[in-house]
């Protein structure tokens, strides 16, 4: 991405996202707590039926963003669905470094993560637990915006969050 493209994006980011005066990474992590982002968090919070979150965390990534909105832009879609992607806690920063990509995860279990050409997106939390063979402390959960059901590119959805136990 050259530089105007990413100046564009930052210009036209969501507008809950914490004001970043420089991406030095591809990722900023922003811990959410219920007294400074009481709506956000319980939003984030209520999608998983009242289970033990123990954090909850904002990803804000620019470039899996921009990807994101100039794909929607290309295919010009208007849809968009939140749904849930587990990985053990061990995957966490491999799934945030190349957008979930399956193939780099170290705990990966055939079938489990993934269904051999994207990864597993769910579209609930309980459908995610009936379907992991880990134990809910041993999992993070990534809650993603979604462009289509059947994703052809990594473009086709970005990292909103990841929600501990």
């Amino acid at each position: 991405m050259d530089d105007s493209m990413l100046e564009f994006v930052l210009k036209h980011l969501p507008n809950y996202w914490d004001a970043v005066p420089l991406y030095t990474n591809s990722n900023k992590l922003f811990t959410l707590s219920y007294s400074r982002n009481s709506n956000e968090y319980q939003s984030v919070e209520s999608m998983f039926y009242g289970a033990n979150v123990s954090q909850i965390i904002r990803v804000q990534n620019p470039f899996t963003y921009g990807r994101f909105m100039l794909r929607r832009e290309m295919v010009q879609s208007t849809y968009e669905e939140t749904v849930f992607h587990g990985i053990h806690k061990d995957d966490l920063n491999i799934a945030l470094k190349f957008n979930c990509d399956y193939r780099r995860y170290t705990k990966k279990r055939d079938g489990i993560y993934e269904n051999f050409q994207h990864p597993m997106f769910y579209k609930s939390f309980s459908d995610l637990l009936n379907n992991t063979i880990h134990a809910i402390t041993d999992i993070n959960v990534l809650v993603l915006k979604i462009m289509t059901d059947t994703p052809k590119t990594q473009c086709d959805y970005y990292v909103q969050y990841i929600v501990k136990f």
